[in-house]
């Protein structure tokens, strides 16, 4: 059974309850308020407080399963970093106003033994230590605080630095702001009740039988009002359902140790944690013979019946994750290099979406490409890829012929090489795609690296139709602009010159294939046309005839 409730509360009746816990779940992101934020929170309180009015703080998100009569947990899906805000003010409030019961009651549960009074928050993020500095400040008395903040200020600011937390930080800043700065005409006391009783969070809870229903639906409410965009990444989710497939403690820290190591090396690579889980659904998907449209990654990872989430240990994905994370720095390393793979690989790049990329990464997750033959037939792989997809154009729809590769791939089947019928006549419009023609058309012609910080500059550009002879008016010079035999790719940076001073400009590049575009001082309408013919052509042989190209059809 499921059900949804809202009512709006003070923050006293927020934390008022004697039994309730805010859980903060293991897929939240750590504490992480800085001191703009800390500062903001303050003015907004203390402008509310001086005008004598109430103050809302927004939306929190709660779930709770069947046992929440018995235990009082609430697991916080949306709102956990100013529900830890809130009671770190509380925390310092009741440092100095040890008399008002109110925050008192708003810090501790007290468990039925009555030992050990727990903080009201329980952080299960195992990422950072946010639930020791939890517990660590709620440990604060008076002296220690005021000590601890001589040991951290500096000036009129705090030394972040020096703090142990980012708890402790802000409740230093607190203290300071509260406490230190303040006049004689600020009543400490005032303010406090202010806070517990003018102070409103609108609590929305969303309960199930289960407590995964419970934070599924909570989770699909959230990104359904949430109009900030969707704080929480998929990778957050997924990383709590492995480390919840971690049993036993030794095997959690294990886990931990793996999942640090891995978000490392991510960062490092700058690739997001979201992004590899992506290209793993796609080597999943290959695996599983699926070549329809693809699932939201939440709903494909916690629902699919062969989601590793649910047929694998934490140790497979985790060894299936940094995998991909290998494929993807071979790309990084390779991509742009002198040799024929970087160059394969730099045009590929030029496209317009990353359809080609997830076959790629796909095909590098099953192959080893480390002999002659296996780079051959990478080398092979990447030109079909590149026919499949600069073919069809700039689009979307271009995934379903990757798709039905990655099936290919993931089956041990052999792409096809795709012979595709063209002329110079029906050779796809560049459109969008017209820089990564350009690559394909400057390699095809050379069979040289591409510059590593290339531009692409047009020849000709519809401003120099004064410069133009008349011959140049034969046809839409519009059309000529946009055509490949008016692209170049430079290794000097491109200006916006006229065609009359490009001439000297041009003859800087220390690229034969730049210097011989202007033969004379002017380009002329038989020199475009002469240059389009022979690019076109090159581009409709690629195209028409994979055995010129592919080493493997040669051998």
């Amino acid at each position: 059974m499921i059900s949804l409730s809202a009512e709006q509360k003070t923050i006293e009746g927020i934390f008022g309850a004697t039994n309730e816990t805010y859980v903060i779940p293991a897929y939240q992101r750590p504490y992480s308020w800085e001191l703009d934020q800390f500062y903001e929170l303050v003015r907004d309180l203390m402008k509310a407080y001086q005008e004598d009015d109430v103050y809302f703080l927004g939306n929190i998100i709660m779930a709770r399963s069947k046992s929440y009569d018995n235990d009082g947990r609430n697991s916080v899906v949306d709102g956990q970093q100013r529900i830890i805000t809130l009671w770190t003010l509380i925390k310092m409030l009741a440092l100095y106003l040890p008399d008002i019961n109110s925050l008192q009651s708003a810090l501790y549960v007290i468990p039925w033994s009555g030992k050990d009074k727990l903080p009201k928050i329980d952080s299960m993020i195992f990422e950072n230590s946010d639930d020791e500095a939890i517990k660590q400040v709620l440990d604060y008395d008076r002296e220690t605080l005021e000590v601890r903040y001589q040991e951290v200020a500096n000036g009129n600011s705090i030394s972040e630095d020096k703090c142990k937390s980012r708890v402790e930080t802000a409740l230093l800043f607190f203290y300071q702001q509260l406490v230190v700065f303040q006049n004689d005409d600020f009543d400490l006391g005032k303010f406090a009740q202010f806070l517990m009783k003018k102070v409103y969070l609108l609590p929305i809870v969303q309960s199930a039988d289960e407590q995964q229903d419970a934070e599924n639906k909570a989770l699909t409410i959230f990104e359904t009002i949430n109009n900030r965009g969707k704080d929480l990444e998929d990778a957050d989710i997924f990383k709590a359902r492995l480390y919840d497939s971690a049993y036993t403690k030794e095997q959690r820290k294990e886990f931990i140790d793996m999942w640090r190591d891995f978000k490392r090396e991510c960062a490092e690579q700058k690739v997001s944690i979201d992004d590899i889980f992506r290209y793993y659904s796609h080597v999943i998907r290959g695996r599983e013979k699926i070549t329809t449209t693809e699932k939201r990654m939440r709903e494909f990872f916690s629902n699919e019946p062969f989601s590793p989430l649910k047929t694998q240990s934490y140790k497979e994905v985790m060894e299936d994750l940094n995998r991909i994370l290998s494929v993807l720095k071979y790309l990084n390393k390779h991509r742009g290099d002198d040799e024929e793979i970087g160059t394969w690989l730099q045009i590929i790049s030029a496209y317009t979406n990353q359809y080609p990329t997830y076959a790629i990464v796909v095909y590098l997750y099953y192959h080893n490409v480390e002999s002659d033959t296996e780079k051959t037939a990478f080398v092979d792989f990447l030109k079909s890829v590149i026919r499949y997809c600069f073919y069809m154009g700039s689009t979307t729809t271009v995934k379903f012929n990757i798709y039905n590769i990655i099936k290919v791939i993931a089956n041990e089947g052999k792409v096809d090489p795709n012979y595709v019928n063209v002329t110079i006549e029906t050779l796809p419009h560049l459109g969008r795609l017209q820089n990564a023609f350009a690559l394909l058309a400057y390699y095809l012609d050379t069979n040289k690296g591409i510059p590593t910080r290339y531009t692409i500059d047009k020849i000709v550009n519809l401003r120099d139709e004064w410069l133009l002879g008349d011959d140049w008016h034969y046809d839409n010079l519009n059309d000529i602009c946009n055509s490949i035999g008016n692209l170049v790719v430079l290794d000097i940076p491109k200006r916006y010159n006229s065609l009359k001073d490009k001439y000297g400009y041009y003859s800087q590049s220390e690229d034969e294939y730049v210097n011989t575009i202007f033969t004379s001082p002017t380009f002329t309408y038989q020199n475009w046309k002469d240059r389009n013919k022979h690019m076109n052509q090159l581009l409709v042989r690629f195209f028409n005839n994979p055995q010129d190209y592919d080493q493997q059809s040669e051998n």
